[in-house]
């Protein structure tokens, strides 16, 4: 019994010692917030968004197409998604439409049988990437009740002779509405029809045909009439779901960075991403394998680039946003360079090491970058000064009249141009210098946003700001990091070393956190906590770091192809992240310099801005700790402190976040306190807090307001009651269960160790 009592006292000792943070919590708070100590300035372009179609983002997500496989050009399974019953059919191009889009639908028709298309499913185990069969046999187009729906098609009859009818097939949905079916031996032509839709539910589109002979089809299209653009001849070709434009509106971002990510760039030479085949009619813009495809998973991916560059700037436009775009640098994605069907990261390394021949290095490169002063390359850069006179040429230039003819008469206004997405080595920067040269010569106005890879703290990053700081210190220079192990926590003083000439742009970033459940449970509000940690670490300093995006920003739940999204959706609802909210209060709610505060505490961290203009001062405060902070603020040098206020986030459970039929963490606002020149406000245990003071002239009636929820997100917000292990937790049950085992037994004492992500034990 003393020997359990012994065990029993180390085991709480040692508890005590994993639950608690190093050093002592400070529960209340004098903070100082002075006029006189206004630092540096910060970029007003600093909060944006990233958007690259995968996980379902564009294409059965943000664009409002229904119709999955529009064209039959998916290249492995061209009837991905299609049933076809008692019909001869095969996907042929005899006939094509155009050399963008060669495939078809054949249909041989001897009495009645039926075209049924089932939209984008759902392929996955909720909270897995586990595919599970028989669910992508079930229709996901959501419907909505009482909303018309917008269907066509390009049909050109061979010899056929009958009738054909569309509709939406559903529990409640099975009323048929007939179509023309054209004469024989027209061209292709586009058949039309509305349908309107008697219940919000789920279901596919069904197109009935009776009679003998030949049909050909193409090019699919079922868009509800209340998506975004429907109608508005600035969208002249694509409309957006609604919704997800308006949580990407919510954000208020500064820019949007397009098409990827890898996207950009391909899986091989002949894939390289080619904007011009992504505008004008859908039915001529050309159709790739999408580089997230898993066909061995299940996940079939045709990218339809129905968001292609016209609709990409006219985003922009429409969120008051910068467009930046991104093109690869002539060269595919640097992690899907194979040699000997083994992937690796990159063969320089190996080429330098002497185990690759200078031929067989020139050899194996030529497989996948394009190379400087030959035909291609050329075209290459051509396409690229093309795509700058398509976004700023008025309507005398050969682009700019294309851009006008797609509904856009004046410049979109592009400012930036990024080369390279997650690039690094010699190659790269071969081709990044005589890309850039001659945009500097030919477009001077024009930033050019450069690489520094994919990592973190690795040598090819560090190699590769040798070369931005040598060569190109005028460029904006992107970095990318997907951290865990709290690694933001640690790192929030990153930037304070950088060289204050650099300009940084984070382009793809987000933290997860171990042993919190799985996909959408991961986007929880510790994550949030920990990645606005970092984020106050931005704005200190803002004048090197002058944009950044949480990545990716959309994904569709049992589609996803990435384990942290900012949005996530199905086919009716959508699902707002504690990071969503995160990003929303950041991207509102910061001034443009920054205030230097002393407001160190244990477990917490924060960033104060000012903006002199409108008169408001941004104190934003982190708690990662689980105990609430009282904080007075003694504000000097600001006359008529006449309105304080907080928008704030918190929850006792760091597991907790937000699913289908589930919320458990939204923003809330509550006045606060003013005494004075004092401001007196209470931060929770696990919380994001952002206090805004209006001083001066400003009464406070102009600072950004919360939004509502969406109407199909979950409005009854509950208390978080799932368990998730976390790893503190994890550790701790190790650590009783073995002592407890030694204790009983007379066992030593046990030193828990961490290594590689992995708990051992030692003696």
């Amino acid at each position: 019994m003393k020997k359990f009592s012994v065990c029993l006292l180390v085991v709480l000792i040692i508890l005590t010692s994993v639950f608690s943070l190093s050093g002592c919590v400070k529960n209340n708070m004098n903070i100082e917030i002075s006029k006189d100590n206004i630092g540096v300035s910060i970029s007003q372009d600093l909060y944006g968004l990233f958007i690259e179609d995968i996980s379902y983002a564009c294409d059965g997500g943000l664009v409002s197409n229904l119709i999955a496989n529009t064209s039959f050009d998916y290249p492995s399974m061209p009837l991905t998604n299609w049933n076809i019953s008692n019909l001869g059919y095969a996907v042929e191009n005899e006939f094509s439409m155009n050399e963008n889009n060669p495939a078809y639908l054949k249909i041989t028709a001897n009495g009645a049988g039926t075209v049924f298309n089932k939209g984008y499913v759902e392929y996955y185990k909720y909270l897995s990437r586990k595919y599970e069969k028989g669910l992508s046999d079930i229709p996901d187009m959501g419907f909505t009740k009482d909303s018309e729906y917008a269907f066509s098609c390009y049909i050109k009859n061979i010899d056929f002779e009958g009738s054909a009818t569309i509709q939406l097939y559903s529990e409640s949905n099975k009323e048929p509405v007939s179509i023309i079916i054209p004469n024989k031996g027209d061209d292709w032509t586009k058949v039309e029809a509305t349908l309107t839709s008697k219940a919000t539910e789920d279901g596919g589109m069904q197109i009935d045909i009776n009679g003998n002979g030949t049909l050909l089809f193409d090019s699919f299209e079922l868009v509800s009439k209340d998506s975004f653009g429907y109608g508005d001849d600035n969208w002249k070709y694509v409309s957006l779901r609604t919704d997800l434009y308006n949580a990407l509106k919510e954000l208020n971002p500064s820019f949007v960075r397009f098409p990827g990510g890898c996207l950009a760039e391909g899986t091989s030479l002949d894939e390289l991403y080619n904007w011009k085949e992504t505008i004008g009619p859908l039915c001529e813009r050309k159709h790739y394998l999408n580089i997230w495809n898993d066909d061995e998973g299940g996940l079939t991916y045709d990218n339809t680039n129905s968001m292609g560059y016209h609709e990409y700037f006219q985003l922009c436009e429409e969120l008051n946003a910068k467009a930046l775009p991104i093109l690869n640098a002539g060269m595919i994605c640097q992690f899907q360079m194979l040699k000997d069907g083994k992937k690796y990261r990159y063969w320089e390394k190996q080429y330098k090491e002497g185990k690759m021949s200078e031929s067989e290095w020139i050899e194996y490169v030529n497989k996948f970058a394009l190379v400087p002063g030959s035909e291609e390359f050329d075209a290459y850069v051509q396409d690229i000064l093309d795509l700058i006179e398509y976004a700023n040429g008025d309507t005398s230039t050969t682009w700019g009249a294309k851009r006008a003819l797609n509904g856009h008469s004046e410049p979109f206004n592009l400012q930036y141009i990024g080369i390279g997405n997650e690039n690094w080595g010699d190659i790269y920067w071969r081709n990044f210098d005589a890309i850039y040269k001659v945009i500097k010569e030919k477009h001077p106005e024009i930033k050019i946003i450069s690489s520094a890879g994919p990592w973190f703290n690795a040598q090819e990053k560090y190699d590769d700001w040798a070369m931005i700081d040598t060569y190109y210190s005028d460029t904006l220079t992107d970095e990318h990091y997907y951290m865990e192990h709290n690694q933001m926590f640690k790192n929030n003083d990153y930037y304070d070393s950088y060289p204050r000439t650099r300009e940084v742009f984070v382009g793809e970033y987000a933290t997860w956190c171990e042993m919190f459940g799985k996909y959408i449970t991961k986007n929880n509000i510790w994550a949030a906590i920990e990645e606005a940690w970092y984020m106050c670490g931005f704005e200190r300093n803002g004048d090197i770091v002058k944009m950044a995006a949480y990545a990716p920003t959309f994904a569709k739940l049992n589609a996803q192809t990435w384990e942290v999204n900012l949005i996530w959706f199905d086919s009716q609802n959508i699902v707002l992240t504690p990071n969503y909210f995160n990003q929303m209060l950041f991207a509102n709610n910061y001034g443009k310099q920054v205030i230097n505060v002393d407001a160190k505490n244990t477990g917490c961290y924060s960033s104060t801005t000012i903006d002199q203009d409108e008169q408001v001062i941004y104190f934003k405060f982190i708690n990662s700790n689980a105990d609430k902070i009282n904080i007075n603020l003694n504000l000097d040098g600001f006359e008529n402190i006449n309105v304080a206020n907080m928008q704030y986030m918190s929850n006792n459970s760091k597991a907790a976040c937000n699913e289908l039929g589930s919320t458990t963490v939204i923003p809330y606002q509550k006045d606060l306190v003013v005494n004075g020149n004092n401001v007196s406000c209470s931060m929770d245990g696990y919380s994001i807090n952002i206090v805004r003071i209006a001083y001066g002239d400003n009464d406070g009636s102009g600072l950004y307001k919360l939004p509502e929820l969406p109407d199909n997100m979950e409005h009854n917000v509950t208390k978080y009651t799932k368990l998730y292990l976390t790893q503190n937790a994890v550790i701790a049950i190790s650590v009783v269960g073995g002592l407890f085992v030694l204790g009983m037994l007379g066992g030593t004492i046990i030193i828990v160790l961490r290594k590689k992500g992995k708990i051992t034990f030692k003696k």
